[in-house]
């Protein structure tokens, strides 16, 4: 996943407000319940010495995400709301945590990063289309195609043929009006994946019209339902899932494939060296929320390290502790790397000697490089 969005967040390190908080309203009292989670977390941030400015935004923040968000995860700094997100389901652990960094990584491991997309619904008349941006907005389109007619029908005598080769005309023709503007909104937003359900013929006649960039992401849902509907969302959310994991696993294999030729490296001592040197392209982490893994940072997103002696040596000043799994994330923000996490099937476990008992890649950690460690 790109984490370029989160860029504005990294203005500074220092004293950052990091609440993953269950706010579940299915239940009875929930409201009640979500007010006691919260004053537990406030009181917990103020013992660590969270500001009371800062401490007063996310309190703004708990209720932003409307009735259907089951969880909150929000992060402050300097009396401000830095970034905050909706979960689709409650947080897998409570998190209240006053650092350097904020802790994005629990947040990106539970809920997939923005990617700009389309849901098309297509029919025999034209088209609908949602279209999601990077930041999870969404714009509506209509198309309305002018063939005619649209409709087959028994007309009956010599002209019968000739009427229905009009109608598949006609659908052909508002086909390719649709195609063309999912083409065009497509290449505004940045969209690399089309959703397309809607009639089978009119389905069958979009996508013959499409570039095979689209066509190849293309998923099709095999019914006819509104672009903007709930069914539709679900459908997106379980592609857009499929996709990304089928990235991850390519990913890997070219990690895999390049780690004899010094083009990769594992382990969090290697990835973080390879971050100083702005060497990483794409850094693979195994889900682990368990983990307590430690590093070293400095102002700038390449200042990280397992020791404090390692950054002292390229003359950062005043280093600090954190969290490993929040300097990776920054360090991948603010590079312009990619971040994976790799499906559990991938992460090879059952050495006693590694970090968090994970054999491969070492500490569940792996990057690929964007030139040799050889030269």
């Amino acid at each position: 996943m790109n984490l370029d969005f989160l860029r504005p967040v990294y203005k500074q390190i220092g004293a950052y407000v990091s609440v993953y908080l269950d706010t579940d309203r299915a239940h009875e009292e929930a409201a009640q319940a979500i007010e006691l989670r919260w004053q537990a977390a406030r009181e917990e941030l103020a013992a660590a010495g969270a500001s009371p400015a800062s401490l007063a935004a996310v309190a703004a923040a708990v209720d932003g995400g409307g009735e259907a968000a089951r969880g909150r995860a929000i992060f402050a700094r300097d009396g401000a709301v830095a970034f905050a997100a909706n979960l689709d389901s409650p947080p897998r652990r409570p998190i209240a945590r006053l650092a350097p960094l904020p802790h994005l990584m629990p947040l990106l491991a539970q809920h997939r990063a923005p990617v700009p997309y389309l849901l098309v619904s297509a029919t025999h008349e034209g088209g609908e289309i949602v279209a999601v941006g990077g930041t999870g907005a969404q714009w509506r389109d209509s198309i309305e195609g002018h063939g005619w007619p649209v409709h087959k029908t028994s007309v009956g005598g010599w002209s019968q043929d000739r009427y229905q080769r009009s109608v598949e005309e006609a659908w052909d023709e508002n086909a390719k009006a649709l195609a063309t503007e999912v083409t065009a909104v497509a290449s505004r937003i940045g969209a690399g994946h089309v959703i397309v359900a809607g009639d089978v013929r009119a389905r069958s006649l979009l996508l013959s019209h499409l570039a095979t960039p689209l066509v190849e992401s293309a998923a099709v849902i095999e019914e006819e339902i509104a672009a903007d509907s709930p069914a539709m969302a679900k459908a997106a959310d379980r592609a857009l899932s499929r996709w990304a994991e089928r990235r991850s696993r390519e990913r890997f294999d070219d990690w895999q494939a390049r780690l004899a030729h010094g083009l990769a490296v594992e382990g969090l001592a290697q990835v973080m060296a390879a971050f100083r040197d702005g060497q990483v392209s794409d850094l693979f982490v195994a889900d682990d929320p368990t983990s307590n893994a430690a590093a070293w940072i400095g102002p700038a997103g390449h200042d990280l390290a397992v020791s404090r002696d390692e950054l002292l040596e390229r003359n950062v000043p005043d280093p600090v502790p954190d969290r490993a799994d929040a300097a990776l994330v920054r360090a991948v923000v603010l590079t312009d790397a990619e971040l994976h996490f790799l499906p559990a099937d991938l992460v090879e476990t059952g050495d006693p000697a590694a970090r968090g008992d994970i054999a491969r890649p070492r500490d569940g950690v792996a990057a690929t490089l964007r030139f040799s460690l050889t030269g």
